[in-house]
């Protein structure tokens, strides 16, 4: 069984779901996959959003353990155990990489 690797050489474990209109590959390991998707921010105060929320969203716990704070007291992100923030939700992950197409061109 063939599997996807990142352009670095490594495992593809994250993939770009919707693809890249450019050919771009949609894969990526663990390390080069791009992290800190505006997607991913919760609003911790209900008046600094657009309009604004009917409920407020704060962190629990301490900083650093399994969130950080993007704008603080406003903004905040969940990040994985080595403090990174997550990529964008349309990043679809498989620990044990991804499954190579053998044939591409057949539909």
């Amino acid at each position: 069984m063939l599997k996807e690797y990142c352009d670095c050489g490594k495992l593809a474990t994250w993939c770009y779901m919707p693809g890249y209109s450019s050919g771009e590959s949609s894969y990526s390991c663990d390390e080069c996959v791009p992290r800190g998707c505006d997607c991913n921010h919760i609003y911790c105060k209900g008046s600094a959003h657009d309009p604004p929320l009917e409920h407020e969203q704060c962190p629990e716990g301490d900083e650093s353990s399994n969130w950080k704070w993007i704008e603080k007291d406003i903004i905040w992100t969940h990040i994985d155990d080595k403090g990174r923030e997550y990529p964008c939700a349309e990043y679809d992950w498989d620990p044990d990489g991804y499954e190579r197409d053998i044939n591409p061109h057949i539909k």
